[in-house]
Parts: C-alpha cells; structure tokens; sequence
C-alpha cells in the first residue's frame, strides 16, 4: 500500500433526497442518476414502495430489486448485488425503510425480553451494516427518504408544549452526516440543499432537480468546472411546467 496524490475522480458520490409525499423524490433521483451517469451509465433501483419507481419505466432506462420486508441483510445483499454488476449508479427509495426495519427489529428484540438498552446497540448494529454497504460501495448511491414534521419541546405556563420546527428525514438522527450533498425538496417539486459539501449548490434559489444537477456533480467530480447556472424565472410552459407534464403522465406515485 502507498499513497497517491487525491483526486475527486475516484469518489464514488453519496447523495440525499429528503422530501413528504408526493415531493417528488424518485422522479427526481431518476434525472438526477441519469445525468450523474451519461446517457450510456447503467441505473439500478431498490424499491421499497410497492413496485411504485416501475411507473416511470417508460422514461427512464434502470433495473429494479423490489424489497418487502426491510430487514437490513436485505438491503445489504441488493448492495453487494449492485457493486457485483458494476451498476454506475444505485438509488435506494425509500431509505427510511432502512431505519424502520431497525425499529421493528428492536421492538422484536424487546418483546423477547432482555435489556432493552442493550437490545439499542444491538439493532444499531444492523443500521450500521446497511450505511456501511452504502458508504463503502465503489459506485454513486443516490437515497431518497421520507420526511416527516419536526418539534421542539417548550415550556409555557409551566408545561413542556410542543412547537413545529420544520420537517426532518425518517431515519436515524444525524443520517445527514453520511452523505456529500442533501436536498431538500418541497411539495412544490423544488429542492434546497441542507447539506452540500460539492459547493455546488450553496446559496441557490430554490430549483428542480434534473439531468443538469446529475452532470454538475459529475463535472465536479471529474474537476471540469461545470459552470453554475444563473437564476432564472420560472414561467409557464418552461422547465416546471415539463416536470410536471412528465409526472401527470407517469402517474406520479405519492412518494
């Protein structure tokens, strides 16, 4: 073993989707993957919403593993699968069944009886098998996860009350820390990074998620100097308006 000068070239990139039903996720990380990929780059899909990314089979080029019961060996083993048939890139939606698995997994363990403090590191063991297959697979993973409404605890009038704070990923606290870049997008179909270690999208306005932002972090990461786009209106008949066409037609699923 030596060491060599770094290069971004090698990264294998690792990317977070983080939206409420409906937002728009997988039609998004579909763009997304294909312009991360080229036009000739092979997709693989992990599916764990009823066969639901299927219905954009006509728009999009990928292979499919469909998941039902989210036990982490599962997602771990369709990984390894994806790594083993040099897929370019892998998307993994919904991500958030990868920590509900671990839930129901503690629960089991509970229910069995036992320490349930010890039963914690146990079933954190089986969330680290997943992230550890995902963050150390040679290829691009793209994770799309399920948010929910967040809330702090205050107190008024002498009672702990609860106040919404915004929305947060379902998934393990701190999931945000694994991942290069996280977007956020809304109910409108328009992302926010909360996340972006790229630089690329930092301080942008709200924007759709397409091919182009694929081929920004594909530029990057082969260090060309893919230019920043400048803001731009959105009006009718352009970019939003297609986005949406598309999705009508597909039936967008409600994930």
């Amino acid at each position: 073993m030596a060491f060599k000068p770094a290069s971004r070239d090698e990264v294998s990139v690792k990317l977070a989707l983080m939206g409420v039903s409906g937002s728009g996720k997988t039609y998004s990380a579909l763009r997304m993957a294909r312009g991360l990929v080229g036009p000739s780059g092979r997709i693989a899909l992990i599916d764990t919403e009823n066969r639901s990314a299927s219905i954009y089979s006509s728009h999009f080029d990928f292979d499919v593993d469909n998941i039902e019961a989210y036990k982490a060996k599962n997602f771990a083993d369709s990984i390894a699968a994806a790594v083993r048939a040099k897929y370019d890139c892998l998307i993994i939606d919904s991500a958030s069944h990868i920590w509900e698995g671990v839930l129901s997994y503690k629960v089991k363990l509970d229910n069995a009886g036992g320490n349930s403090f010890a039963h914690w590191q146990e079933a954190g063991e089986k969330y680290k098998e997943v992230m550890n297959a995902i963050l150390h697979a040679p290829i691009h993973v793209i994770c799309c996860f399920r948010s929910k409404s967040a809330y702090v605890l205050e107190e008024s009038d002498g009672k702990q009350v609860p106040r919404k704070v915004g929305m947060a990923p379902i998934a393990r606290e701190g999931m945000e820390y694994e991942f290069s870049v996280v977007f956020d997008i809304a109910r409108t179909h328009y992302a926010t990074t909360d996340k972006d270690r790229t630089g690329l999208f930092l301080d942008e306005e709200p924007f759709l998620i397409t091919e182009e932002t694929g081929e920004r972090v594909a530029a990057w990461l082969a260090e060309t100097g893919f230019p920043k786009p400048k803001p731009k209106s959105v009006k009718a008949g352009t970019e939003l308006d297609l986005f949406r066409k598309q999705a009508a037609a597909a039936d967008w699923p409600e994930n």
